[in-house]
């Protein structure tokens, strides 16, 4: 098995601040640091000081030559990087007095890579190899559908969050590594239980990781689901935290350790990260992590694993009962008391029991507006709604189109 990272490599400029500044202020930096940085740059070099050997692929700029030295002197293979004329991407990172950072990138040459680049790097990987993506790179649906067609095992870290991303078959994705924050706006879902429902049920080739800061880290597949505590630190500087769990979490996967050894390894790594200042600079090494681990305490548990089974109990109740279900009904189901069972619905899914019903309601009709040629006064009946304009009202305002408008440009 080989690691390819084709990733981002960035040059860190960090401000230390008292706060973060905001719209219309102007701040006195104490301090500015520069580092190399990148989320590919951070993610290849904490897998390869997790123990795994790592192929970096990158376009780095005229001024990028101290990045392409941090890979090699940590073990990576630079040979498939590619060096121009252009600026290299950067980073201006504000770090405030409790360790938070708020970031501003230039992508630069992380934003030249060409198809034909993508191509003759791929060349050199076979079935069943790990892909690391992060999306602080350009053509990444080009490199997800070409890889997955290799059957190459892609591993994607979607962040930053924006547009092109939901171009990408997420199906084609082997494992998405995400916080709290990318998940909720990738899966479109109103809690963490909500994501791993959704996950479970839409993506169910595809194994989820979400890490959830102080509380933790949660992996779902098809087979099972894995929870693991945060590691109590005093926190200097989050910026390469997510990196840092990343790489170890692939150098898990290339190392062919148990999910929970991965989850546990990687959390306390990301943990020791975050006890130092820089990104790359940050990232300890496996040693230092195993030999810290017996000291570390993690923190509660405070992640309630059970909502997860709970939204399924929820989600199953409704949709088997689309036309008629009630509140009332699922408290009986749940042996709760009325005012329980919407305490509950709202704690899960972000939304009161009525207006969850209409969504797993819209949802149905969405389905059944693409999948059969049904009237739209039928499948208005069917999914519960006797006024089939307030229906057409109620599924405009979560679609933006008509019913009609959907099944026509559907078809088309």
């Amino acid at each position: 098995m080989k690691i390819l990272n084709i990733g981002s490599c960035n040059i860190d400029y960090v401000y230390s601040l008292n706060h973060i500044v905001t719209g219309g202020e102007t701040e006195k930096s104490k301090r500015l640091d520069i580092f190399p940085g990148g989320k590919g740059l951070n993610q290849s070099v904490a897998a390869a000081r997790a123990g795994a050997k790592v192929y970096h692929a990158a376009i780095v700029g005229s001024d990028g030559d101290f990045l392409l030295k941090t890979l090699k002197e940590n073990g990576v293979d630079i040979s498939l990087t590619e060096k121009v004329k252009d600026k290299n991407g950067h980073a201006v990172i504000q770090v405030n007095s409790e360790g938070e950072n708020a970031i501003i990138v230039y992508p630069g040459t992380n934003h030249g890579i060409t198809k034909e680049y993508i191509d003759k790097i791929l060349l050199n990987f076979n079935a069943g190899d790990l892909l690391v993506l992060q999306n602080e790179v350009n053509e990444l649906e080009y490199i997800v559908h070409k890889a997955y067609k290799q059957k190459l095992k892609v591993i994607l870290n979607p962040s930053p969050i924006c547009e092109n991303l939901y171009n990408i078959k997420l199906s084609e994705i082997a494992y998405l590594i995400m916080n709290e924050n990318e998940a909720k706006k990738l899966l479109k879902g109103n809690s963490i239980a909500d994501c791993l429902q959704k996950a479970k049920k839409e993506l169910p080739d595809t194994a989820i990781v979400i890490t959830l800061g102080k509380k933790g880290a949660v992996y779902i597949d098809n087979k099972k689901q894995v929870y693991q505590n945060a590691f109590a630190v005093k926190t200097i500087d989050t910026t390469a935290a997510g990196d840092t769990f990343t790489g170890y979490f692939v150098a898990g996967l290339f190392c062919r350790k148990p999910i929970k050894e991965i989850l546990k390894q990687a959390s306390a790594a990301a943990a020791i990260a975050v006890s130092k200042s820089g990104a790359s600079s940050s990232i300890p090494a496996m040693e230092e992590v195993l030999s810290l681990m017996p000291q570390m305490e993690e923190c509660k548990n405070n992640y309630d694993i059970k909502s997860a089974e709970q939204l399924k109990v929820i989600t199953d109740f409704i949709n088997e009962n689309l036309k008629q279900a009630s509140l009332k009904q699922l408290a009986q189901k749940l042996n709760y008391s009325y005012n329980s069972a919407g305490v509950l619905v709202k704690r899960i899914t972000g939304k009161s029991f009525t207006e969850y019903l209409q969504t797993k309601r819209l949802e149905k009709a969405l389905f059944l507006l693409k999948e059969t040629s049904l009237p739209v006064l039928e499948i208005s009946n069917s999914v519960g709604y006797e006024n089939n304009s307030f229906f057409c009202r109620k599924f405009k305002e979560k679609y933006n189109i008509t019913p009609k408008q959907y099944r026509l440009r559907h078809k088309a």
